[in-house]
């Protein structure tokens, strides 16, 4: 992971923040401010061929690694990503 991202919003659905709660104990908010607005986030783009296009990147959330899944959302503001998942490495 080379490049960096910048997320300036992101959009969760109510499915995925159950998802990444009870399955991977990863919060929104954890999420959140670990990815918006933060500068220099590691990241590689992923083509998955069931998936699409996604954005992996890898962020320390308390003393876990973990890897965020974002897809990018065709906005006009641009910098804008659905999540697809938060788990630890």
């Amino acid at each position: 992971m080379s490049e960096s991202l910048w997320v300036a919003r992101l959009l969760i659905s109510d499915a995925t923040v159950k998802k990444i709660d009870s399955l991977h104990h990863v919060t929104e908010e954890q999420v959140r401010e670990a990815v918006v607005c933060v500068a220099g986030l590691p990241y590689a783009w992923d083509d998955d061929p069931e998936r699409g296009l996604r954005a992996l990147v890898e962020v320390t959330i308390g003393n876990r690694r973990v890897l965020i899944v974002l897809y990018p959302v065709d906005d006009p503001m641009g910098d804008v990503f659905a999540l697809g998942s938060a788990y630890e490495r």
